[in-house]
């Protein structure tokens, strides 16, 4: 295999083991029966053919008491989340056929004087109580309702006290025996009616009850939020687009029409009204960031971020207007988001063009052929919950122009308990040593090849970036952003000026600090590098991160250029572990030497959350700060100082956007 392509994977002798960039790695398809295959694919972090031939078959060993042990338990896991999303769909849509047929029928009904709206809400509201107490306890004996007097009523014969059992009345409202309904949405699904499958369903009928019933009193209230809207006969209503108050003001000329013919809001798709909520308010910095003059308002990305889960809201409602949207919407959606592959998801441009049921059905196919991981499916928490938030800033907006059903989110904005100590990642030492005894610190092929090994040792981005992050703790974009004129000398020692300047904002108020080089970042040639820049007429501190469109971000630029590609280098990543634990890294060891609070929060830009130190303390001196990042740990001792060598003058020009791919 000496002539393999670099960074090709390599099949070896041993069982289940492949080689790629010189690591060890065990692969295997492991199979729960004839349709649920997963791939495990788990690095050695060997170089050496002896270790891995020794790992090996204990890892096949344990692969396979693993899959006897899930064979074994496959009958017992219960209903997963799509099945459940499925049986309240079809449970809700059995619940308001019953419901409404129902009321019809005690408008028929001889009740004894009691008006049917009397006997209606009473039926309701014990029928919501019913079906939440069988949800959360499940069946535990009869349930009886008393039904007192009026309080005005006289005290006579003609107004008892009723004492009742749900049965009693409960078929004037058509109910259904949920437990056949159980039987039947099993049967239809395929579903085995095992004795956990069985009780998780019919909480779910009970839930889909409690639902519906709610839904119903809404109704009753908003009788137009049951139906799509009806449009006027004869009006050619305008496109969907903002009231003319709402752009360039009202116009004087002519009659104005009826309220209904003017408004648009009631055909609006979920889209249209996000792209008419950013155009709305100033905060968010309309449709192109400048809106708002002074003060900060919303990036690119975060206008991205709220206009995504519109469209994926109007997908599921299959192009509705928004004016229609109900809970089961927001149901559908919560199943897909269940149901997609969170790494892959919209990350390439093919996917961007589909709709999310596509994506939700090719996940689907990819986990039975084996190529994505069960344990993959769904959105992380985070994710979700930033989705929905976005969502409820919507339609609580959308409702103050147009009505629509009161939605309830709760149901899907999950508290995220996980300790947040344990999801920030950081370096050991020994992984921050092995990350700069890589080619780019030790000397490189060529300005091109600066992965392979070499002589040449080249000054840019890819060489400070990382030496950056991991001796002052600034984030990312705060660092890829960074003008020449935001850093500064100051009795001969240098800081970064951490500020908002023309290639990027700052992510909080308290981002805006100075923040000095650590000596390490000076014995290494940082401001000589920035000196040579500086006679070489650059205005940015990384210029080869610049792109000719002025689209996307200097920091998304290193990730994809740099990053990628030492990553598939460091066998030791985790999950998790990306150019912000380089943050964690740094706060974790000054909070380890007990550097005051305040000074770290100083350094990272982080808000301080204790009365005195938030409101009392002042911003850090520089001495304090330089003192504590000459406190981080030093990985890179074992390397020299070469003469400062720049990029060539033509790299360092604004990158040029790829050519349209023929087709």
């Amino acid at each position: 295999m000496a002539g393999a392509t670099k960074g090709a994977t390599q099949m070896t002798s041993i069982q289940y083991v492949s080689r790629k960039d010189g690591i060890y790695y065990f692969r295997r398809i492991i199979r729960l029966g004839e349709d649920k295959p997963f791939r495990l694919r788990v690095s050695l972090r060997t170089i050496s053919y002896r270790q891995a031939k020794a790992i090996a078959p204990a890892l096949a060993m344990a692969c396979e008491v693993m899959r006897n042990r899930l064979m074994t338990t496959m009958g017992r896991d219960g209903l997963s989340a799509a099945q459940r999303a499925e049986i309240f769909k079809r449970q809700m849509l059995r619940e308001r056929d019953r419901i409404e047929a129902g009321h019809a029928q005690l408008q028929l009904l001889d009740l004894g004087g009691q008006l049917p709206a009397d006997a209606l809400s009473f039926r309701l509201d014990a029928g919501e109580a019913v079906s939440r107490d069988l949800a959360d306890n499940g069946a535990t004996g009869e349930f009886l309702f008393v039904r007192m007097p009026d309080e005005n009523a006289p005290d006579d014969d003609d107004h008892p006290i009723e004492i009742m059992t749900w049965q009693d009345f409960a078929g004037s409202l058509a109910a259904d025996d949920p437990n056949a309904a159980v039987a039947d949405h099993l049967h239809s699904l395929g579903i085995d009616a095992t004795a956990l499958n069985r009780q998780m369903a019919l909480r779910v009928v009970h839930q889909a009850a409690v639902e519906a019933l709610r839904e119903y009193k809404r109704n009753l209230e908003n009788p137009g939020a049951a139906y799509p809207p009806v449009p006027v006969a004869g009006a050619d209503l305008p496109a969907p687009s903002l009231p003319a108050c709402a752009t360039g003001g009202p116009s004087h000329g002519g009659t104005q029409p009826p309220v209904a013919l003017q408004s648009p809001w009631a055909r609006m798709t979920a889209s249209q009204a996000a792209a008419a909520f950013i155009d709305a308010n100033p905060r968010t910095g309309g449709h192109d960031g400048n809106a708002r003059k002074k003060g900060s308002s919303w990036t690119e990305k975060t206008r991205e971020q709220f206009k995504l889960p519109a469209l994926l809201l109007e997908q599921v409602m299959i192009g509705r207007p928004l004016a229609t949207i109900t809970d089961f919407d927001l149901v559908q959606l919560d199943s897909c988001f269940n149901s997609l592959h969170g790494p892959s998801f919209r990350k390439s441009p093919r996917q961007r063009g589909m709709t999310i049921q596509e994506i939700v059905e090719e996940n689907a196919a990819a986990v039975r052929k084996g190529e994505i991981a069960e344990d993959e499916i769904g959105l992380g928490i985070g994710t979700t919950n930033r989705h929905w938030g976005f969502l409820r800033q919507l339609t609580t907006w959308f409702q103050r122009h147009q009505p629509i059903a009161n939605l309830d989110y709760s149901a899907f904005i999950m508290d995220d308990d996980r300790d947040p100590r344990s999801l920030r990642d950081t370096y050991s030492v020994e992984e921050g040593q092995a990350l700069f005894a890589l080619p780019p610190w030790t000397g490189c092929a060529s300005s091109t090849r600066r992965l392979m090994p070499g002589e040449t040792i080249i000054h840019d981005a890819c060489y400070f970036v990382p030496l950056i992050a991991w001796y002052t703790g600034l984030r990312r974009e705060e660092i890829c952003g960074l003008q020449l004129v935001d850093i500064e000398q100051e009795d001969g020692q240098w800081h970064f000026k951490v500020q908002v300047n023309s290639e990027r904002r700052l992510k909080t108020r308290t981002s805006r600090r100075l923040v000095p080089f650590a000596s390490e970042l000076g014995r290494l040639r940082l401001p000589e590098y920035v000196e040579a820049l500086r006679a070489a007429g650059e205005t940015l501190l990384f210029p080869e991160l610049a792109a000719e469109s002025g689209k996307g971000t200097k920091g998304d630029a290193y990730y994809k250029n740099h990053w990628r590609k030492l990553a598939t280098r460091l066998p030791f990543l985790e999950p998790g572990q990306a150019m912000h634990s380089f943050r964690h890294t740094v706060t974790d060891e000054l909070k380890n030497l007990s550097v005051f609070e305040e000074v770290r929060a100083d350094l990272v830009g982080h808000a301080i959350q204790s009365e005195t130190g938030g409101r009392y303390s002042k911003a850090a001196r520089l001495g304090p700060l330089r003192a504590a990042v000459d406190q981080i740990p030093i990985v890179t001792s074992a390397l020299t100082a070469p003469p400062l060598a720049l990029l060539p003058a033509g790299m360092r020009m604004p990158r040029r956007a790829r050519a349209p791919r023929q087709t």
